[in-house]
Order: C-alpha cells, then sequence, then structure tokens
C-alpha cells in the first residue's frame, strides 16, 4: 500500500479530531481517483480503521468511505458491493455497536441501496438493505444531501495540457487545478470559485470552475439545492461554533 495514503488517511480518522477533517478525507479521494491506491486496497484499510476499537477514529473511517463511496465511481463501488463488504456492515449496525457508528452505517447502507437500486451489479447492496428491514431494523430518514447525490454522480476526473475555459497553457507559471464538481482541469483565473457540495458528500469549501459555481448559484439550480447545501452550511457552522 501507498505509505503516502496510509499517512493521510490515519490523519482523517485520527481519534483525536474533534471535526472531520475534509482535508485528509479529500486527500484520500485524490489519491484513489489519480491511481496512487486501488480502489481494494483503500476499502480494506478504511474498514480495518472502521473496526478500530476507538469509536471516534471508525466514525472518522465511515465518513471517509462515505465520500470515496460519492467521489470514486464505479471501480470503488465495485469493492462495497462483496458480499463479504456488506455482511461486516450489517454486522456493525448490529446492536452491540456503538450507536454513532450503527448511526452512520444505517444511513450509508440506505443512501447506497437507494443509489443502486436499478443497477444489477450492486444487488448484494439492496438485498442487504432488504433484509435488513424485514428482520425489523429501522432505517432513518434519507437526507437530502443522499437524495441530491441518487440523481448526480462525481464526475470522472480529465487531464490536459490547457485550460479548458480559456485554453491557457499550463505551466510553472500556471497551475492546473480540477474542478471538483465538473472534473475538468482549469487554470487559477478560471477557478477561483469555493463551494460546498453536499450531494457528492463534501461538507468544506471546495474549488470549482466559473461556468459550474454560475450554474449551481442561478435561481433555478438554488431554489432545488438551496435546502440540502444550507442545511449542511448550517451543520459545519454549528459544529464549529459559528
Amino acid at each position: 500500500m501507498s505509505k503516502r495514503f496510509e499517512k493521510t488517511l490515519d490523519l482523517a480518522t485520527d481519534n483525536t479530531l474533534i471535526e472531520p477533517n475534509w482535508d485528509g478525507i479529500l486527500s484520500c479521494v485524490d489519491a484513489i481517483r489519480g491511481g496512487e491506491v486501488t480502489s481494494k486496497v483503500a476499502l480494506v484499510a478504511i474498514q480495518k480503521r472502521i473496526h478500530s476499537d476507538n469509536p471516534h477514529t471508525g466514525h472518522h473511517a465511515l465518513l471517509t468511505l462515505e465520500a470515496c463511496v460519492k467521489n470514486c465511481g464505479a471501480p470503488f463501488h465495485k469493492e462495497v458491493a462483496t458480499k463479504a463488504f456488506m455482511e461486516d456492515m450489517r454486522n456493525l449496525a448490529s446492536e452491540g455497536t456503538s450507536s454513532k457508528i450503527r448511526d452512520k452505517v444505517l444511513e450509508l447502507i440506505q443512501c447506497w441501496a437507494s443509489a443502486f437500486k436499478s443497477k444489477s451489479e450492486y444487488k448484494i447492496v439492496v438485498d442487504t438493505h432488504n433484509l435488513m428491514k424485514l428482520s425489523g431494523v429501522n432505517f432513518p430518514a434519507m437526507k437530502e444531501a443522499d437524495a441530491m447525490f441518487l440523481s448526480e454522480s462525481a464526475p470522472e476526473w480529465a487531464d490536459g495540457d490547457v485550460c479548458f475555459r480559456c485554453r491557457a497553457q499550463f505551466g510553472i507559471l500556471t497551475r492546473k487545478h480540477h474542478c471538483r464538481a465538473c472534473g475538468q482541469v482549469f487554470c487559477d483565473r478560471c477557478s477561483g470559485k469555493q463551494m460546498i457540495l453536499p450531494n457528492f458528500g463534501i461538507e468544506k469549501m471546495v474549488r470549482v470552475c466559473d461556468t459550474c459555481y454560475n450554474k449551481r448559484t442561478s435561481p433555478n439550480t438554488q431554489r432545488k439545492n438551496d435546502g440540502a447545501q444550507n442545511k449542511v452550511i448550517e451543520k459545519v457552522a454549528e459544529r464549529q461554533g459559528l
């Protein structure tokens, strides 16, 4: 396993964290998407930390898992949608587990089951959810941010030598940046905006291109997304005591 990924994951799941380390979580996502570590190896490492004796580490690992499922695409989904992993998640939702861990696991299983219900290759996720419901497990209400994830998948990251918008050549003086909303590459000037992307499980202001920012803040789009985005912003502010 990449030592860099291991170190980043340790920072993202540190049991002394009071708030989620979104820089660490997003660095884990980037490492998987960038091919620094395979989805299979990354999931094993995350799963190990979910089973930590410290519930704080376990909860931070579940937040990292959530972000990876929402942002790392089909290769990561394939590793999650296995009988062994879903049985492990089901066991984590047992009564003997920390309530904080149990609640998050139930939230994730419900979200994934809804997201993958029409995809036969992920049938094990839906089956696990249905079996748990039949056994009397009560799942939480679907969050608005999770409902947004169901209709919009994180984009694949593009690459290129020029800015997707202004066509400026990347180099020493012109840095390349990815827009986390559309996945294209842009220069500083064309990607200077930041926003929270709750549909991708990102509760942190991240870089987006001007086009995506304008699209997501237009009156029509904002009316549709404001509920979920505002709730995430309020939750983050509440955590930080603002």
